[in-house]
């Protein structure tokens, strides 16, 4: 297919899309990313991480909680959100569908790649590499 042909098909679609009154681009959705460091060592639970402490005290064995970073993205459907993390590769994220129950959500971390299905108000909880001070652990939730 010649690039003029490539060219008129896409206008062609985007004009497709207007006429039905369909969104040329989805909305974007809020999403937060936090990063947490979990460890053996003393120091308790810092105070930006408390919240999530109740979730993560049934799952994982720790002695200190620590808060790294906290960041909101405004992601499409089909766009790449990023997130830098100290230390470790940043955490990638690529919301697939936002119908149905929640959103599907492709999520690459280091080695942990998958398709995971987030809903409002049930964050998903990622463990990551160990660091000289413990282990990253990564939560995302819609918001």
């Amino acid at each position: 297919m010649s690039r003029n042909h490539k060219r008129f098909a896409r206008w062609a679609a985007l004009m497709a899309l207007l006429l039905l009154g369909l969104p040329a681009h989805a909305a974007a959705e809020n999403y937060g990313v936090t990063v947490l460091l979990v460890s053996e060592g003393k120091g308790g639970v810092d105070p930006g991480a408390a919240r999530y402490h109740k979730i993560l005290r049934k799952r994982l064995r720790y002695e200190s909680l620590r808060l790294v970073s906290q960041q909101q993205r405004s992601v499409a459907t089909d766009a790449i959100g990023s997130v830098p993390v100290p230390g470790a590769e940043a955490f990638r994220f690529r919301p697939i569908d936002t119908g149905g129950k929640g959103i599907l959500v492709a999520v690459e971390w280091g080695p942990t790649r998958g398709d995971f299905r987030l809903r409002k108000g049930k964050p998903l909880i990622l463990g990551g590499p160990a660091t000289a001070g413990g282990e990253l652990v990564v939560v995302l939730e819609a918001r």
